[in-house]
């Protein structure tokens, strides 16, 4: 079951974080700062415990996905692609036109999953990351609903 995310998942989210970015994670303080922020949205994928995370932030024209994390036991189970939905959907309710992501660029796994969802390559952003690695910077059309008269 996904679900939004508030304050009371914060461990939950840190663990996660811990679990899927060994490195190069977000801090606990970073998260409870997007838990708060009122143009972001957090999600938790549970079935037992939280086994996966997405963040998002309205851009007011593009939703950024800031981060999707899946428990390493549980990947290649569809919840990445679920909770990718969930990114495209919060887009809608943001009346947004597109989502955008980053994605390492040496992280072939991640940039075929996204390929595979229908996200395209824009550019190349060296040295994007504080570490010194480059993303792809990606994105997706997402057609906005109609507002209901």
């Amino acid at each position: 079951m996904i679900r939004a995310a508030d304050i009371h998942d914060l461990d939950a989210l840190y663990e996660l974080e811990e679990l899927c970015f060994a490195e190069r994670r977000f801090q606990k303080e970073h998260l409870l700062y997007i838990l708060k922020n009122p143009r972001a949205a957090t999600f938790v994928f549970e079935n037992g415990g939280v086994l996966g995370t997405l963040m998002v932030l309205d851009e007011r024209v593009v939703t950024r996905v800031l981060s999707v994390g899946v428990h390493p036991r549980h990947r290649r189970e569809g919840i990445g692609t679920q909770l990718m939905r969930v990114a495209e959907d919060t887009a809608r309710r943001f009346h947004t036109t597109e989502v955008r992501l980053e994605v390492n660029a040496n992280n072939p796994g991640a940039l075929a999953f996204y390929k595979a969802l229908g996200y395209e390559v824009m550019s190349r952003l060296p040295r994007y990351y504080s570490w010194g690695d480059d993303a792809f910077a990606m994105r997706k059309p997402i057609a906005i609903l109609a507002r209901k008269p």
